[in-house]
């Protein structure tokens, strides 16, 4: 029942953020106009993730009836820089993190419908060899990777080495238990341990709040006494098993504060350990990726979308050119002469609001996504 309110819940927190993007006008007249008849001198930029094949046909099969061009990387970094004009409406088609999908979902309906994307990868996760599994989600492997690459259907690109969360301030949110969100690994926070990170977390393990690594934040370090005692009382109290008890979090909270009660909270990073950890971050990346599919990696797209400008900064550094988020203040859509660092996307719900036959209104967008957000709590 707890996993059950939890992803209703979560589908319903996702609408008064909409509802903050239309008002603040984030997304581009095509999605909140509904009389317009042909992109205005644009270039939208999609996001996708794990891929369903129903879902995708359908949205390929409207920009092929539509005439839409999908761009690679070269033209749409020419159009920005006001290089080249585009003489069909086009658009910009990015896969994030590198699920198994891709391979098997995406890039056989790419081909057939002659269209071609990005993929931005985060290659911490990548596998040596392809996976067996049938069901459920699982990463990409190098050899698929490559084949990928190599087709010219989808340009691997980098989304950071590790698309790490890392605790920010000592406010704690909850505990790590059998239920935790944990699509392929990419929710759970990295934190320290044994003078090494990892996302590998045991169970009662305290969660505190927490925001992505090239977010900018400093990062709290959590007192690994106070954690391991907490692990260590889970243990005794039946591991995996107390978490069946209706009354778990009760317990645990209450056990957690009489331990930090008599324990220091933890630290921050310095300013200039942040620093190298978010290069260390962006460097592997394109280095990483570099090596296994012998090309330049020039194209950054932050976790979740979520930069900040020191990253920006970082990433000119580490040698990137340019940055992709998910909506901005800054524009809502990419014409010519805009900046190839704050190039903003729509998640692909938004795709069968471009202009043609078979567009959909609004409430049948946001239907949709309601109906997804109750059968999961991940986007991924």
């Amino acid at each position: 029942m707890g996993s059950i309110l939890e992803k209703v819940s979560k589908g319903f927190r996702e609408v008064p953020i909409e509802l903050e993007r239309f008002l603040k006008k984030k997304y581009p007249a095509f999605v909140t106009d509904g009389n317009l008849d042909r992109l205005q001198d644009e270039v939208p930029v999609f996001m996708f993730h794990t891929v369903n094949s129903a879902t995708l046909q359908s949205q390929l099969e409207f920009l092929k009836t539509n005439g839409y061009r999908t761009l690679n990387l070269e033209t749409f970094m020419a159009f920005i820089k006001g290089e080249v004009t585009l003489k069909e409406p086009s658009v910009l088609l990015t896969f994030d993190d590198g699920e198994k999908s891709w391979y098997d979902v995406a890039y056989p309906l790419l081909k057939r419908y002659g269209f071609n994307a990005v993929g931005f990868v985060v290659p911490h996760y990548i596998q040596e060899k392809p996976s067996s599994v049938t069901s459920g989600k699982t990463w990409l492997s190098w050899s698929e990777l490559l084949e990928l690459e190599q087709s010219g259907v989808m340009e691997i690109e980098s989304h950071s080495h590790y698309h790490a969360r890392i605790f920010v301030e000592p406010k704690l949110l909850d505990f790590y238990h059998p239920e935790f969100p944990d699509s392929l690994g990419l929710d759970v926070p990295w934190i320290g341990n044994n003078g090494s990170y990892t996302n590998k977390l045991q169970l009662g393990t305290p969660i505190y709040n927490y925001a992505p690594r090239l977010e900018g934040h400093s990062r709290f370090i959590d007192n690994p006494e106070v954690r391991e005692t907490c692990i260590t009382w889970v243990n005794t109290q039946g591991g995996t098993t107390f978490f069946e008890r209706s009354t778990w979090k009760k317990e645990l909270t209450d056990y957690y504060h009489t331990v930090q009660k008599t324990s220091s909270s933890g630290e921050y990073e310095s300013e200039s350990q942040k620093r190298e950890q978010m290069l260390s971050d962006l460097i592997q990346s394109k280095t990483v990726l570099s090596e296994r599919l012998n090309k330049p990696i020039q194209h950054l797209c932050y976790p979740w979308g979520m930069g900040s400008n020191e990253a920006i900064t970082l990433s000119q550094e580490a040698g990137y050119i340019t940055n992709f988020w998910v909506t901005l203040d800054e524009r809502n859509s990419n014409k010519p002469g805009d900046s190839p660092f704050y190039i903003p996307r729509l998640k692909d719900d938004y795709l069968l609001r471009l202009p043609g036959v078979g567009r959909y209104p609004l409430w049948k967008i946001f239907q949709a996504k309601l109906q997804r957000r109750a059968k999961t709590v991940e986007i991924y």
